[in-house]
């Protein structure tokens, strides 16, 4: 059993940080690309966080109900069998945490480039990834508090952003009414595959589950982080990016992965958007940061139970695991030099989706076995944990189509998993869990 030593705040700030960070500063500039400015826009991250809190209220039971370290290898583990568990503990530890902090740090170098031309942005980002992976494997403490800091910081400054750039007006002349937009507007192919973007975006609202096993009480504050982490963000993505659609041109954001910059140089001029584009890269830190204290407590127990990646699973006194912090963040600066921005959203946006749908079945199959459970349950069961499930799998479905690449990437990823689960003697070990 991990020490518990993680409030509600530091719970709750993880999630939020995990969640707003590059899908909501550089989403929207994909995202034009086959839907138009307004309404049909918003709708897209209404739904998205629908979806995310459907999905949290469904994580918030499961964390609840198993309140141990390691996210879904912990409940797969649990709720099917150690297989799945083991593989859904290898994309976390590689696609769900390393891919993402190599995303944010690109785009925060992206964004750094941005206000000081000539900046290598990928030495850039590896430097900031090897910073603040050094802080919290030196100091778990002072890396918590760095997290509780900057986390209230982004909320702060994106609030004031949003004020701000109402008061300008919608200069643009952006429609959101959504009686003038057609469904054929709205619901199209476009909706479909930037919902992929904005899932993205929303990822990260199941992040408390990761550290359930260190958060004080538990059986309160596991599902009040996740939802209330999750409501935050959903109301502050659909403000923010109706900012950004009011004060800037669409077509000087259609494929730009800098989006915020760009819109605060139209909202505050050219000096005052490098400053607020300065601001946005210390808001990409806690997302970082964040990450990087997530996701060593999956790789930590699951290479626990591996002969010959037990060395990993090694911890300080203090019980940080300071050699998965090293292990993710060789993993974050390989695949930070060597996928595509695009390809690596496409890449993580599928393939945690996969195990995502497992996850939120497992409330149902845990029900039907065990029966309801005493703490927290998930509002609006079955309904919500169904309705999660077709719309993921919907989504998943149609970008299989779109972007086989990406997907056939994902899948072979699973299946790596799956073989070093056999190659391994965790098999052996089930009773363990």
């Amino acid at each position: 059993m991990s020490q518990r030593k993680i409030d509600l705040l530091a719970a709750s700030s993880i999630v939020v940080a995990n969640m707003i960070g590059t899908g909501v500063f550089t989403s929207l500039g994909y995202q034009l690309f086959g839907t138009a400015p307004g309404f049909p826009i918003l709708a897209i991250w209404l739904v998205g966080g629908i979806l995310a809190f459907l999905g949290a209220l469904c994580y918030a039971e499961l964390a609840t109900r198993l309140p141990e370290d390691g996210g879904e290898y912990y409940f797969l583990s649990k709720i099917y069998h150690p297989a799945l568990g083991f593989m859904a503990g290898f994309v976390s530890a590689t696609v769900g945490f390393a891919a993402p902090i190599a995303m944010a740090a690109l785009a925060l170098g992206a964004y750094l480039k941005g206000i000081v031309p000539g900046l290598d942005e990928k030495l850039l980002a590896a430097g900031i990834v090897l910073a603040i992976s050094t802080i919290h494997a030196v100091n778990f403490k002072a890396g918590l508090s760095f997290q509780k800091v900057f986390t209230i910081v982004k909320v702060f400054i994106i609030v004031v952003f949003i004020a701000i750039g109402f008061s300008k007006g919608n200069v643009q002349q952006v429609n959101f009414n959504p009686g003038d937009w057609s469904w054929e507007k709205i619901v199209n192919v476009g909706f479909a595959v930037n919902l992929v973007w904005v899932s993205f975006a929303y990822s990260g609202w199941n992040a408390s589950a990761y550290i359930a096993g260190e958060i004080i009480q538990p059986e309160k504050n596991l599902s009040r982080s996740i939802l209330w982490g999750t409501m935050i963000v959903t109301v502050l993505y659909v403000f923010l990016n109706a900012v950004f659609m009011m004060t800037t041109p669409a077509d000087k954001m259609v494929g730009v992965k800098e989006v915020g910059l760009v819109a605060s140089e139209y909202i505050f001029g050219v000096n005052g958007g490098k400053i607020m584009g300065g601001i946005i890269c210390v808001l990409l830190l806690s997302t970082i940061s964040s990450m990087i204290i997530a996701g060593p407590r999956v790789i930590r127990p699951m290479f626990g139970k591996i002969s010959f990646l037990k060395p990993l699973a090694a911890t300080d006194k203090s019980g940080n695991p300071v050699l998965s912090i090293a292990f993710q963040t060789v993993l974050a600066l390989v695949l930070l030099y060597t996928i595509k921005f695009e390809s690596l959203t496409y890449y993580i946006a599928f393939t945690l989706s996969m195990f995502t749908v497992l996850t939120v079945a497992g409330i149902i199959v845990l029900r039907i076995r065990e029966g309801k459970p005493e703490g927290y349950k998930a509002f609006g069961y079955p309904v919500t944990p169904v309705l999660f499930i077709a719309t993921t799998l919907g989504v998943a479905g149609f970008f299989m189509y779109k972007n086989t690449t990406e997907s056939l990437a994902g899948l072979l990823t699973i299946l790596i998993g799956l073989v070093m689960y056999y190659f391994s003697d965790f098999r052996k070990k089930t009773t363990e869990l």
